[in-house]
C-alpha cells in the first residue's frame, strides 16, 4: 500500500504534498511513515517518550507519534508494522548551531524516565570493543577467504593501526572515569545516533525520535567536531571556535567533559563505520565511496594525528591548569 493510502486508510490524513522526498505536509503539519518492523516495543516506547518530553518542554521542531484511528500507535499493513511521526511546520530563526544543540540538550536533560535500550550512557568502552571485535572477525574472514579487492587489503594493512587508536581511547575513558568527579551538566540527555554537519542545516530540519539515543551531551559534541574535521570545515579556526563557545555559553564544559570529548574523538568512529557500510552494502556504488573514504582515512592519518595533538590547544582548553593528560605519542 502506497503513502498516501495507508495515511488516509489508519489515520484519515490527506497529504497534499511531498517534502523533502520524505515527508507528507497535509494542513501545516509534516508527516513521515517509518517501516519498524524489526524493531523492539521497549525501543519505540522509549522514542515516544523522549518526543513527548521535548515536545512538553516547548521543542517546536519534534516529531511526535501520531495515534491511529483506532488509538494504536502501531499499524500493520502489507506484513509491515509502520508508526507515524508528525511535527507542525515551523520555520528556524536563524540561530547558530552551538546554540541549538545546547538547548536541544537542556530539554533533553530533564527528562526523568528510566531509559534502557536506548541508552549508551557509560556503555562506550563496552561498544568500542564489541567494534574492535566485529572488525577483527571480518578481518579474520577476509584472510581466510584470501585477499581479492583493495579495500580487502587496506582494511588488513590499516587495521593495527586503528585498534591501537580504539585501545588507546578505551583507555583514555578509564582514566577519566577514574580521575575526574562529573560536574553539575554531565549527566545523561537525549542524543543523536550520529550528530554531523548536514543534520541540522535545513531551516525546516525536524528533530526526528530515529536518529536518537540517551547518552552523554558531549557525544553531539564531539561528533560534530569530527564531522566537520573530515569535511574540510573545521580548520577554519572560527568555524571550530564559534561553535564551541556557542555551545558553552549556554551549557558549560566542565574537566570530565572535555577529556570524552577527547576520548570520542580518539576513538576512530569513522573508520568502524565506514568499514560496517561497506561490509554490509550490496551496491557497488556504494562499496566504491566507501573503498575512497577510507583511502583518505588512511592517507590523512598522520594530519588527523596532529589535530588530535593539539585539540586542546585549538579548543583554548588549559589542559595543564586542569590537569589533563595527553596522548604522549600523539606528540
Amino acid at each position: 500500500m502506497e503513502g498516501k493510502e495507508l495515511l488516509q486508510k489508519h489515520f484519515r490524513i490527506t497529504p497534499e504534498r511531498m517534502v523533502n522526498g520524505r515527508y507528507y505536509e497535509s494542513e501545516g503539519f509534516l508527516y513521515s511513515i517509518v517501516d519498524v518492523t524489526n524493531m523492539e516495543q521497549e525501543y519505540l516506547l522509549e522514542l515516544h517518550q523522549m518526543s513527548q518530553h521535548l515536545m512538553r518542554q516547548g521543542d517546536r521542531k519534534v516529531a511526535v507519534f501520531i495515534p491511529s484511528v483506532s488509538g494504536a500507535f502501531l499499524v500493520t499493513e502489507d506484513k509491515r508494522d509502520v508508526v507515524l511521526l508528525g511535527s507542525s511546520q515551523v520555520h528556524s530563526r536563524s540561530q547558530a548551531i552551538g546554540t541549538k544543540l545546547a538547548r536541544f540538550h537542556r530539554r533533553g536533560r530533564s527528562l526523568r524516565n528510566e531509559l534502557k535500550v536506548t541508552s549508551q550512557l557509560g556503555l562506550w568502552r563496552e561498544r568500542w570493543e564489541q567494534e574492535i571485535d566485529r572488525l577483527e572477525k571480518s578481518i579474520s574472514g577476509l584472510i581466510e577467504k584470501g585477499v581479492d579487492n583493495e579495500f580487502a587489503m587496506m582494511m588488513i594493512d590499516s587495521f593495527p593501526y586503528y585498534m591501537g587508536l580504539s585501545e588507546n581511547a578505551i583507555q583514555y575513558v578509564v582514566d577519566t572515569e577514574m580521575d575526574e568527579t562529573p560536574g553539575a551538566t554531565d549527566y545523561g540527555t537525549i542524543c543523536h545516533h550520529s550528530f554531523h554537519t548536514k543534520l541540522w542545516s535545513n531551516r525546516d530540519f525536524i528533530h526526528h525520535p530515529f536518529d536518537w539515543v540517551y547518552d552523554h551531551p558531549v557525544r553531539d559534541v564531539a561528533e560534530w567536531i569530527r564531522s566537520s574535521y573530515w569535511e574540510g570545515s573545521l580548520l577554519y579556526r572560527s568555524n571550530f571556535g564559534q561553535f564551541l563557545q556557542e555551545y558553552q555559553q549556554a551549557e558549560p564544559l566542565s574537566p570530565f567533559a572535555w577529556r570524552l570529548i577527547y576520548a570520542r574523538l580518539l576513538f576512530p568512529t569513522h573508520y568502524f563505520d565506514c568499514s560496517r557500510a561497506y561490509f554490509s552494502s550490496r551496491s557497488l556504488h556504494e562499496k566504491k565511496e566507501k573503498e575512497e573514504q577510507l583511502k583518505k582515512y588512511m592517507k590523512n592519518t598522520t594530519e588527523y594525528e596532529h589535530f588530535l595533538a593539539s585539540f586542546y590547544e585549538l579548543a583554548f582548553v588549559p589542559a595543564s591548569r586542569l590537569k589533563i593528560p595527553d596522548i604522549t605519542w600523539l606528540k
